[in-house]
């Protein structure tokens, strides 16, 4: 293998490592992993940053803009986790509300 090729391998290797771990993890298994009174921190380390943050809600979506999955979770006043939903308008039957999640 020649030097320039194997240097376009390990950039490009480099490139996809680092979006994996600076985006979202939006996944059914990272989502099932939270759990109620968990820590901003411990759902950031399972899900990656959420796409939307705001005070006590955050919501992960797909980087695809054709797939409207959509996860929040919800902190309560002492900044842990109360609540949880996963929305596939795609697959209804994996939708799942989980502790206090307000109602559309």
């Amino acid at each position: 293998m020649r030097t320039g090729t194997v240097n376009l391998a390990k950039v490009a290797l480099a490139a996809v490592l680092a979006a994996a771990l600076a985006g979202c993890q939006l996944t059914r298994q990272n989502f099932q992993a939270i759990s109620l009174g968990q820590t901003p921190d411990e759902v950031r380390k399972i899900m990656g940053a959420p796409r939307y943050e705001f005070e006590h809600e955050w919501v992960y979506t797909a980087d695809d803009p054709r797939d409207l999955t959509k996860a929040s979770v919800y902190f309560g006043p002492d900044k842990k986790v109360v609540g949880k939903a996963w929305q596939n308008p795609e697959k209804p039957w994996e939708n799942l509300r989980e502790g206090e999640v307000p109602q559309p």
